[in-house]
């Protein structure tokens, strides 16, 4: 999966629309060096412009840089919608669809040489009823990668992970842990449990 890097930030997704006549907007999220990221807008332009100046300079927005990586990095995807409702391109389904292409970077590239697994999650303890869940079949390694965070993404109301501080890994653990992965793993962030396994390991 090859990226656009401009001005030494790599384009982890953007939005450019033709919002009038030949008059296009647009926004992106990037991430730089040292886990620092920024939800950008483009500059307006005509057709076949790409947003960013000769130099990679664009418009405007917003530099996270101030926590950790992964702080940085959600605290982007949170201001992206934003950005993209006064560049006139956000839809219904802008927010999931960035954060879905977010997870397809964290998850990286193909690796044939690392074993099929299956990703999965389910609440810690549910007390006497049945445990909320979800898990895949075995899948190729960056596939189920992708899975799993997209499952950290998408269950983390639910987790709750700020009532758990000291007691679990937090989200910047979960989120690097994931990313390095090479084989199967198995962690608690808040109330639930996350794993990679060779098989369905609810």
């Amino acid at each position: 999966m090859s990226s656009t890097v401009v001005n030494g930030w790599t384009i982890v997704t953007q939005t450019r629309q033709e919002v009038s006549p030949n008059h296009f907007q647009g926004v992106f999220l990037a991430t730089g060096r040292g886990g620092h990221w920024v939800a950008g807008r483009h500059f307006d332009g005509k057709k076949g412009s790409t947003g960013f100046s000769e130099c990679g300079e664009w418009w405007h927005g917003s530099h996270f840089t101030l926590g950790n990586p992964t702080e940085n990095m959600l605290a982007a995807l949170e201001a992206y919608p934003e950005l993209a409702m006064k560049a006139a391109v956000w839809h219904r389904l802008f927010e999931q669809t960035a954060a879905q292409t977010l997870c397809r970077f964290l998850a990286g590239p193909r690796r044939d040489d690392l074993p099929l697994l299956s990703a999965g999650w389910r609440e810690s303890d549910a007390g006497h009823r049945l445990p909320a869940a979800g898990s895949t079949i075995a899948l190729p390694f960056h596939e189920a990668k992708y899975q799993l965070f997209w499952y950290l993404h998408s269950t983390r109301l639910g987790a709750k992970a700020h009532l758990t501080e000291g007691v679990t890994i937090d989200r910047h653990e979960a989120y690097t842990r994931v990313r390095d992965a090479t084989g199967p793993l198995r962690f608690e962030l808040g109330y639930n449990t996350y794993w990679l396994d060779k098989d369905d390991a609810s």
